[in-house]
C-alpha cells in the first residue's frame, strides 16, 4: 500500500493519541492515583535479571503468576523513565499504536478519507483510552497484537500471522486459549484454501505448544509446589468471591457489559466474521464470578478489544459495500456514542482518576519519596507504592517489621482518623517508630535500631 497523505494523517493522529494518553497516564500518576500493579510490573520488569519478581506477589518468579515473557520489552522503560512513570509511557505507545492494523484493514476495504475517519473513530473507542491511562498490566501488549494478528490473517500475510502469535503466547497464558481458538476458526474460514488452513493450524499448534512449555516445563521448573492463583476467578463454589464481590450467573451485568462494549462501534463488529476472534476474550471476562472482570475500565478489556475494533472495520467495510450512505450514518453515530460515553461515561473514572490537577504538594511528596533508601524495607498503601516502585522491597503489606512505613492522609481521610493516626502515635509513643517526615499529606516512620 503506497505511503500518502493518509497514512501521514493516521501517524499524526497516532502521535497525538499517545501524546493524550501519556498526559492523561501522566496527570493520573502525578496525582497519586496510580495504583498497586504499577508497583508490581516496575518492580518484575526492574529485576529482569535478578529474580524477575516483586514482593508485592510474594517475592517469587513473576513466571508463576503468569506466563509474560514479553515483559522483558518494558525493563529499559523503568530503568530510562526511573520507575513507573516508564510503564506509563510504554502502555500509551501500545494502546496508540492499535490503530496502525486497523487503519491498513480500512484503506485496504474504504476509499482513503473513510478509511481514516473509520479509524478515527476506533481510536475514540472509550475501553482502548482506559486500558491506555489505566493502571499498567502485562495484558498492554495485546491490543496491538492482536490488530495485528487479524491484519495479517486478512491481508494473507502468514508469516506476520505466525510472528504475532507467537507474540501473543508470550504475553499471558490466557492467550494460549484465544490462539487456539482463533488458528481453528482461522483454518475452518479457509478450509478451501491450503495456506490458510496450514497458517491456521500452525496458530492453534503456538497456543498449544505455549500452553504445554508453560504448565509443563515453565512452572515445574521454577517451583513445582507454587499454586496456580489465576483460577479463582472461575471458582464458582467460592462465596462471596474473592476479590471484588460475588456476581450471580443470572445478573444483568453481563449483558450490560457486552451492550456497553459494542453501543460505541455502532454494533458493526456483529456483522463481521472477526467477532469469532474477541469471543475467547469475552468468555474469560464474562464467565468471570468476580465483579471486578465486567468494568469497561479494567485492564480485563485488553483481551478482547483489538478483535472488536478489527471487527468493527471490517463491519464498516461490509455496511458501505451495499449502502454507503447508511454506512456514514452508522460511523457518525458510533463517533457521537464514543465521545457522548467518554465525556459522561468514562470508564478512565476521571471523577476519581483525573480529580483534580497536580500541586506543589504533590512534587514535594514524590521528591520526598524518592529520597528514602531504595534497599531498605518499605510498606505503604496502594497509591503511594507506585511513588517508591524502584525500591524491590517496597509492599502493600504494611507490617510492624518494615524498616519504613509510609501513611498518607490524602487518600481517604476517614481511614486516617479511625486507623493510620492512631497506629502511628502508638508505634512512636512506645519508640518501635521515630517520625522522620510529616508534611505534603504523607507521614514516614523509620524504624529505631533495637
Amino acid at each position: 500500500m503506497r505511503f500518502d497523505r493518509w497514512s501521514w494523517l493516521t501517524v499524526a493522529l497516532f502521535v497525538l493519541l499517545a501524546g493524550a494518553y501519556i498526559y492523561l497516564g501522566s496527570w493520573r500518576y502525578n496525582i497519586f492515583r496510580a495504583g498497586v500493579d504499577d508497583c508490581i510490573f516496575t518492580q518484575v520488569a526492574s529485576s529482569l535479571l535478578t529474580g524477575f519478581s516483586s514482593t508485592i506477589e510474594g517475592s517469587v518468579n513473576h513466571f508463576l503468576v503468569h506466563f509474560s515473557p514479553i515483559l522483558a520489552i518494558a525493563t529499559p522503560f523503568v530503568k530510562v523513565f526511573n520507575g513507573a512513570r516508564g510503564l506509563i509511557v510504554l502502555q500509551c505507545l501500545l494502546a496508540a499504536a492499535t490503530i496502525f492494523p486497523l487503519w491498513s484493514m480500512a484503506a485496504s476495504r474504504l476509499p482513503k478519507w473513510l478509511a481514516f475517519a473509520t479509524t478515527l473513530v476506533a481510536a475514540t473507542y472509550p475501553p482502548l483510552s482506559a486500558a491506555a491511562v489505566g493502571d499498567f498490566h502485562e495484558l498492554a501488549f495485546t491490543p496491538p497484537l492482536a490488530a495485528t494478528l487479524v491484519w495479517a490473517v486478512d491481508r494473507k500475510a502468514w508469516r506476520i500471522a505466525i510472528a504475532a502469535a507467537v507474540a501473543l503466547a508470550m504475553v499471558k497464558e490466557d492467550q494460549f486459549i484465544s490462539l487456539a481458538f482463533i488458528g481453528i476458526a482461522v483454518a475452518v474460514m479457509g478450509r478451501s484454501d491450503r495456506a490458510t488452513r496450514t497458517c491456521g493450524l500452525w496458530i492453534t499448534s503456538i497456543g498449544a505448544l505455549a500452553a504445554a512449555l508453560y504448565f509443563g516445563a515453565v512452572r515445574p521448573l521454577v517451583n513445582p509446589h507454587f499454586p496456580y492463583f489465576a483460577l479463582h476467578f472461575y471458582e464458582w463454589w467460592r462465596f462471596p468471591a474473592t476479590t471484588a464481590g460475588f456476581v450471580a450467573p443470572s445478573s444483568p451485568l453481563r449483558v450490560q457489559y457486552l451492550f456497553d462494549a459494542l453501543l460505541p462501534l455502532a454494533f458493526l463488529p456483529l456483522l463481521s466474521r472477526y467477532m469469532l476472534f474477541a469471543l475467547p476474550g469475552l468468555a474469560e471476562v464474562l464467565l468471570s464470578h468476580e465483579g471486578i472482570t465486567m468494568s469497561l475500565g479494567a485492564h480485563y478489556t485488553a483481551t478482547w478489544s483489538g478483535y472488536l475494533l478489527c471487527a468493527f472495520v471490517d463491519g464498516m467495510a461490509r455496511v458501505y459495500q451495499r449502502r454507503p450512505v447508511a454506512a456514514k450514518g452508522t460511523l457518525a453515530f458510533a463517533l457521537v456514542v464514543s465521545l457522548w460515553t467518554s465525556r459522561y461515561h468514562s470508564p478512565i473514572d476521571p471523577a476519581f482518576a483525573l480529580y483534580r490537577e497536580p500541586n506543589a504538594a504533590d512534587r514535594i511528596r514524590d521528591r520526598e519519596l524518592s529520597a528514602l533508601p531504595r534497599d531498605a524495607s518499605l510498606g505503604s498503601g496502594p497509591w503511594v507504592l507506585p511513588h517508591v516502585a524502584m525500591n524491590p522491597r517496597a509492599t502493600v503489606a504494611m507490617t510492624e517489621g518494615e524498616e519504613y512505613l509510609v501513611f498518607d492522609h490524602f487518600t481517604d481521610p476517614s481511614y486516617w482518623i479511625a486507623a493510620d493516626h492512631p497506629t502511628i502515635l502508638r508505634l512512636t509513643r512506645t519508640r518501635e517508630y521515630a517520625q522522620v517526615y510529616n508534611g505534603a499529606g504523607i507521614v514516614v516512620l523509620q524504624r529505631m535500631d533495637r
